[in-house]
């Protein structure tokens, strides 16, 4: 039986996804594979996921988005360095997502860079609106926020690339797990009285996110900022340092609490006000949304304080109870993985 893989590699994360013949799917993960680390380390942790795939894939589909990591000279020395690296280790039978051409053989890498660049949410939207006619697809993940119109049973986003997207309110660089507090607001509520931050990367959204129990421990892949443990007493402690506090400062559990929400409370008015500049844009017979990523959670409270109708990824999606979680994290690799099944069945 043909099966096809479908991977999304990051700059923090890469994801993978394995499907059937018939589109169900046989194995979806999310790995750490910090970019930054640098290209060996990548290739390494490739051939590892390779060797952990179910069975031997015949076809990869590729999007990637970790051509923007700053080891890199530019966008365009990513693209070709990524892919003659993916060509390496997963051989000729490898496809590359583009905005413009799909899934395909790319010819001329160095032509095409710029629409194979940065494309994971392009997939992932087309993928959504080959199921159903017109919505919004948002995926938050560790680092960004995709928001993503669909309309006619394909993507009618505005930008095209990171900078278009960026003015559009289609890309709001805010994720629930390395994005830093202090990007969040200038100022908190604490005790009563208003006050300024400090602006260092003392603190992350991962921290709050822990001490508010929204964070799974098995979605936490990547290294705190100071290298120390996941643990709500670590993770109080670098957000104590944000207000220019030590943790045993802070006695009591409430104002933990607070402060902890005032931060995903901003965090909040960020990417909803995002979402509702997009939203704007659809009719409102469109107006339902479907969520994807590892701050799904996020999305599920901005859809019901906007009123708005709000389904999972993975109900679009032939995968078991085990895999459903991972689908909803791991969407790009998923659509990836459908599209490549439908183009090699053609």
């Amino acid at each position: 039986m043909s099966n096809y893989t479908g991977w999304d590699i990051g700059g923090a994360h890469i994801k993978v996804a394995n499907v059937n013949n018939i589109g169900k799917v046989l194995y979806v993960e999310e790995y750490a594979a910090p970019i930054w680390k640098g290209l060996s380390a990548l290739e390494d942790k490739l051939y590892r996921i390779k060797d952990n795939l179910p069975m031997r894939s015949l076809f990869h589909g590729i999007t990637m988005t970790a051509e923007l990591a700053d080891i890199f000279k530019s966008k365009k020395d990513g693209v070709m360095r990524l892919t003659e690296l993916c060509y390496k280790v997963l051989g000729e039978n490898t496809f590359f997502y583009s905005t413009i051409h799909g899934l395909n053989k790319i010819n001329n890498i160095k032509r095409n860079y710029n629409y194979i660049a940065s494309a994971n949410w392009h997939a992932s939207a087309n993928y959504v609106a080959s199921k159903i006619d017109s919505g919004l697809y948002i995926d938050i993940g560790s680092t960004t926020t995709d928001i993503i119109p669909f309309t006619n049973n394909k993507s009618s986003s505005e930008g095209l690339n990171d900078q278009e997207r960026l003015c559009a309110s289609e890309l709001v660089y805010s994720g629930v797990i390395r994005t830093p507090l202090m990007s969040l607001t200038p100022r908190v509520k604490f005790n009563g009285k208003e006050q300024g931050i400090v602006a260092e990367n003392f603190a992350s959204t991962s921290d709050i996110y822990r001490i508010l129990g929204f964070l799974k421990n098995k979605d936490d892949l990547m290294e705190t900022t100071d290298g120390r443990s996941k643990t709500i007493v670590d993770s109080k402690r670098r957000l104590a340092r944000i207000i220019g506090m030590d943790a045993d400062e802070i006695k009591d559990k409430k104002d933990w609490i607070n402060l902890a929400e005032y931060f995903h409370k901003k965090q909040l008015e960020i990417i909803t006000n995002a979402v509702t500049n997009v939203l704007l844009k659809l009719p409102k017979k469109s107006r339902h949304i479907v969520c994807a990523g590892v701050g799904q959670f996020l999305v599920r409270i901005i859809a019901q304080q906007l009123n708005v109708s709000c389904s999972n990824f993975s109900d679009l999606v032939d995968c078991d109870i085990k895999t459903k979680h991972k689908s909803d994290i791991c969407a790009p690799a998923i659509s990836i993985a459908q599209l490549n099944r439908i183009m090699q069945i053609k």
